[in-house]
Order: C-alpha cells, then structure tokens, then sequence
C-alpha cells in the first residue's frame, strides 16, 4: 500500500507544544488557551487575520523541537517493514515557512522518521490521487473527509483540535492502533 502521514499532530504534538508561542503572540496566558481548547489548528476568527505572521515569527524557529508522538517512530518503521510506501504529507508552505520542505526534512530525519517521500501541498486530496495513496492518515477532519470521497480510506488521528468534532471517520488514538489497522489488511491482501 502507498501510505500518507500528516506531520502536525500525527506524527507530533504540535498543538500542546505551541501554546506558549500563540499566548505570548497574542499577548494572552495558556490557561485561557486550554481552557478554550486554542492552538495553532483552530485559532478564533479575529486571531486568524494574523496567522501568518505568527507562522513566521516562530515556526523556522521551534517546530524543530516539536515532541514526537510517543512510539511514533517505532511503528512507522513496522510499517514500513511490511512493505509499504510511506508519503508524508504535509500543509505546510511558504506562507508560514521560510523552506518547509527543508524544515521538514530536518525535523523527521531529527526524530529518525522512516518515509519514502516528502510533499508539502495545502491540497493533501489531489496528493493523494496524483500518488495513488491507499490509506491517508492525519489529524485533520476536513483532509480526510475530502479524501474519503475520494474512495480513498482514511484513519483520523485524534487529538485535542477534533476530539469533539462529530464525524463517521474511522479513529485511531495511537501509532498502536494505527500499525495494528494497516497489519490486518496487510494479512488480507
């Protein structure tokens, strides 16, 4: 199977670990960012206009020191003893990176992250379909409802910017849960 991975929040933390960065830009404190469950993926509308600049004054900076997600790079190497190709892919640009594709590249190699590919696209659906993935895994609800209409299969990374979003994609918790949906149909195929 040809396998796509998000970064942000599926292979990382990122959500947590940016809090402080948006509260100092924001001039607000990070209890009342966890209180209202705000970070990087869901800020408020009138903090949206300033996305970018807050991208790039500390993005290139910190997201290198982004904490994995505990056995993430443990089983994307089991997977990828299976016989899978695994694509990254990744939102992020130019609007928010000085050179995200370089950025990236530095952070998963950091983290000892196996991959095949590395594409940084906003437009992860037509990714899919130009690299014939099978399985698209990300955090990010809108990507992969795009996708599945797509007939391509998805698993919903969960974390705190989805939690409590209603949806009939098919969930995972962990990289555990992950390794062991993408082993059982690789025993049936």
């Amino acid at each position: 199977m040809n396998i796509g991975i998000d970064i942000d929040d599926t292979i990382t933390n990122t959500f947590d670990y940016l809090m402080p960065y948006i509260a100092e830009y924001f001039n607000t404190d990070i209890k009342y960012l966890k209180t209202n469950n705000i970070s990087y993926s869901n800020l408020p509308e009138e903090w949206k206009k300033k996305e970018f600049e807050l991208a790039k004054t500390y993005y290139d900076k910190v997201i290198l020191n982004t904490p994995i997600k505990l056995d993430a790079v443990k089983y994307i190497k089991k997977i990828k003893e299976l016989k899978h190709s695994i694509i990254i892919i990744t939102a992020r640009n130019t609007n928010m990176y000085v050179d995200p594709y370089k950025l990236s590249t530095e952070q998963l190699k950091k983290h000892g992250i196996y991959y095949d590919k590395l594409i940084c696209s906003f437009d992860k659906a037509k990714v899919c379909m130009e690299e014939n993935i099978d399985l698209l895994i990300d955090d990010s609800i809108y990507n992969c409802e795009l996708t599945n209409k797509l007939k391509i299969e998805t698993l919903l990374f969960n974390c705190k910017s989805n939690n409590n979003i209603e949806t009939r994609l098919t969930r995972v918790n962990n990289w555990k849960e992950v390794y062991d949906y993408i082993y059982e149909r690789s025993i049936i195929k």
